[in-house]
């Protein structure tokens, strides 16, 4: 779909003339046709275009899937599943461009602070039997309200919350829904900010500017789904309802088949169907690949990378001829947080003093960031090291490089049977509040392939994954 943009950078008359007039910025993604041009006959929807044959592309994410709740997801292989199942008012293209997704054009105020939406006409969600009809109704403003409010709710993490806190009122609401636990005692009902003119326009109010506002509309966090999908004891979404590209067709045991939109409003040509197993060890997962099984693994783990790769961070020659390596250009972040809460000042000093490859990664790996450097300790005899459960294939290995180090300087290194972080916890690779970034490792997203298989891309993010185009050439 071609997407035009129109920016009004008027003239000092033409603003004296519009003076009235705060709007300075209109995006318009209706396939390229400004509204006063648009034949009064005319439709906007577009349909799925499936390739020729019946095609099904197998890939391995080497991240459990635990949700398909987008207010759950934590890690890029929930997210690149999210973003296929579900879509945002705007997305990410595969240049790094913000475009319109269920908002088919937005208008930004002078000031930067009021950003009006006008929401699709032909935007349905997947069909379902919990709608009445059975059929997919159309995305609708208080979609998107209760989408925000419930970003805010007690009952989800905060992680879409604080992506939201320039949106007026919405910490205040925030806060009122995280503290006072009695419903009944709350007072306020809504997101000051966010408002439904009428039935196609969604208007947000910030209250101080946010340059990247677009850009965290089209994270997976914020994706759009219905009321219809949200369970009846407030439980997360396990049987997801969105507008992707793909729907939800099968839930195996450590297996997703997602199948074809061919009801999408966004023209683009796709395999039929998906299917993605995930939740292995990184070896099994490699070793279904490596026997066919698998037509493509997704960001492969580091074991993977150090053993497919040269020591210039190319696809070793002897692999050349089965596989491809895709090398996106994009970096997933894999962190390693300390607990102040842990008094364990003497660890956290010790890892701030290293250099930044004193984890000795290969190059193929990526880089090793140390956050906030610090004069060096001497010894950590007698301290005892705790940290956080993670079953994460990358931070398992970061933090087996980092215990190594650590038992290496005579500390005790204990991982904890838990995700939770309490007091006596000194690190953990997952974001907590009071956490402190200590170490930063930007490990390459890199996609391996059989031959034959091409165009399966992650862009500008590790959860922006698109098979727009993507194919499988059949062998003799």
């Amino acid at each position: 779909m071609r997407y035009k943009f129109v920016s009004i950078l008027c003239g000092a008359l033409l603003l004296l003339s519009c003076g009235k007039s705060t709007e300075v910025t209109i995006v318009d993604g209706s396939a390229g046709i400004l509204p006063d041009e648009k034949p009064s006959n005319a439709t906007t929807a577009q349909k799925t275009t499936s390739q020729d044959d019946f095609t099904v592309i197998k890939i391995g994410e080497p991240n459990s899937i635990h949700t398909l709740d987008p207010l759950f997801g934590t890690n890029n292989s929930e997210f690149r599943t999210l973003s296929l199942i579900y879509d945002g008012l705007t997305k990410i293209d595969m240049n790094g461009n913000v475009k319109p997704a269920i908002a088919k054009k937005w208008a930004i105020s002078r000031d930067s602070l009021r950003y009006t939406f006008t929401i699709h006409d032909n935007v349905f969600y997947h069909s379902d039997s919990r709608f009445t009809s059975g059929i997919g109704r159309k995305v609708i403003p208080e979609d998107i309200i209760m989408n925000f409010e419930r970003m805010a709710s007690i009952l989800v993490p905060d992680n879409a919350a604080e992506m939201f806190t320039s949106i007026k009122g919405f910490k205040t609401f925030h806060t009122e829904q995280t503290f006072i636990k009695i419903p009944a005692n709350r007072t306020i009902n809504s997101i000051e900010g966010i408002t439904a003119p009428n039935d196609s326009t969604i208007t947000i109010q910030l209250s101080k500017k946010d340059k990247d506002l677009l850009k965290k509309l089209a994270h997976p966090l914020a994706s759009i789904y219905p009321k219809e999908s949200l369970p009846t004891d407030k439980t997360p979404i396990t049987k997801p309802i969105g507008t992707g590209s793909y729907y939800l067709a099968q839930q195996k045991s450590k297996l997703l088949i997602l199948a074809s939109n061919d009801d999408y409003f966004q023209s683009q040509e796709v395999p039929t169907r998906i299917d993605i197993t995930h939740g292995k060890k990184e070896a099994d997962l490699y070793q279904d690949f490596a026997k066919g099984n698998l037509d493509a693994l997704i960001e492969i783990g580091p074991g993977t990378i150090t053993q497919l790769t040269d020591s210039t961070g190319k696809l070793d020659f002897m692999y050349q001829s089965a596989f491809n390596l895709y090398d996106s250009s994009v970096k997933s972040e894999v962190n390693f947080y300390y607990n102040p809460q842990s008094e364990s000042n003497n660890v956290e000093t010790f890892l701030r003093s290293q250099k930044k490859d004193f984890l000795n990664f290969d190059r193929a790996l990526g880089e090793v960031i140390i956050k906030d450097p610090r004069s060096s300790v001497d010894s950590l005899e007698k301290q005892n090291v705790h940290i956080a459960f993670t079953d994460n294939p990358a931070e398992v290995y970061l933090t087996d490089a980092i215990a190594k180090k650590l038992a290496g300087n005579r500390a005790t290194v204990v991982m904890n049977s838990s995700y939770a972080i309490t007091d006596e916890v000194t690190f953990s690779t997952k974001y907590f509040p009071s956490a402190r970034q200590t170490i930063v490792w930007k490990k390459p997203v890199l996609i391996l392939t059989k031959e034959g298989v091409t165009g399966i891309k992650v862009s500008h993010y590790p959860w922006n994954i698109s098979f727009d185009g993507s194919t499988i050439t059949k062998s003799n």
